[in-house]
């Protein structure tokens, strides 16, 4: 249902996708997937992860709006999350659940977030669980591009994309597009440093925003490595400062936590 509203949102007919070039299969590069497993052992150990909570401080910036407050954090898997902002204006949200979305206002009221900014991991604060999904799924592309310098350290250069099957050759290049996920794992320690996409007006899915979140500070907190300082920054301006305090892992977190409706 969703990948047939993104068909109408992009513009293309049903038969257009299926009538394209045949699917080729997804890229799996095996310096990528092996780099993503040596970073998940390197954050988890020998323990599983199936959700985690997060909490702490939080600084917000929006143009003259700068607040502060505390933010509580919630993840399961690749596909939900949820952020609460508890400020000194008031409470904002910002929920995930597989590929639909919504914000939370400081009035309350829920408001759909656009199809196509919902292609991207829900677990971007927290991108252990897109590295096991990347893992899990024959289905997400994953591509090696060597290294980079990432604030002055060297890091691998993993991209992931979805794949979704039964899509001519053009919608699945526009689905890759715009799911599109650019890691970096630090060279040494192999935790990650900075995660990178894009995200798009509500009107309009062609003009790109460029979106970066950066990690630091990696402490043993719950048993496993956690970045105690994530930051989110919009066309290279920084927009949301968290300061981790806390995580509690593997708590059952339900589905319903993470309702868009």
């Amino acid at each position: 249902m969703a990948i047939a509203r993104l068909l109408l949102s992009l513009g293309f007919s049903v038969l257009l996708a299926i009538s394209s070039a045949p699917q080729q299969p997804p890229q799996r590069d095996p310096a990528a997937l092996t780099l993503a497993k040596l970073s998940v052992q390197a954050i988890l150990g020998n323990q599983s992860l199936t959700d985690a909570t997060l909490q702490g401080t939080a600084n917000y910036s929006a143009g003259s709006d700068q607040e502060s407050g505390a933010f509580t954090l919630e993840v399961k898997g690749n596909q939900e999350s949820k952020l609460v902002l508890n400020l000194s204006g008031g409470t904002r949200q910002e929920i995930r659940q597989v590929q639909a979305g919504a914000w939370v206002g400081l009035d309350g009221q829920k408001r759909a977030m656009a199809l196509h900014n919902c292609l991207i991991d829900a677990s971007s604060l927290l991108p252990v669980f897109t590295l096991q999904a990347a893992l899990a799924n024959p289905n997400i592309a994953a591509v090696y591009f060597g290294q980079a310098t990432v604030n002055g350290v060297t890091a691998d250069h993993l991209q992931f994309s979805q794949v979704v099957a039964g899509q001519g050759q053009k919608m699945t290049t526009e689905i890759q597009q715009l799911s599109t996920m650019e890691i970096y794992l630090d060279a040494s320690s192999h935790v990650p440093l900075a995660v990178g996409f894009s995200i798009h007006p509500d009107d309009n899915l062609r003009l790109s925003v460029p979106a970066e979140i950066r990690f630091s500070g990696y402490q043993q907190l719950g048993g496993i490595q956690v970045p105690t300082r994530v930051q989110k920054f919009l066309q290279g301006t920084l927009t949301l400062d968290l300061a981790v305090q806390s995580i509690a892992t593997n708590s059952g977190i339900p589905d319903s936590d993470f309702s868009t409706q």
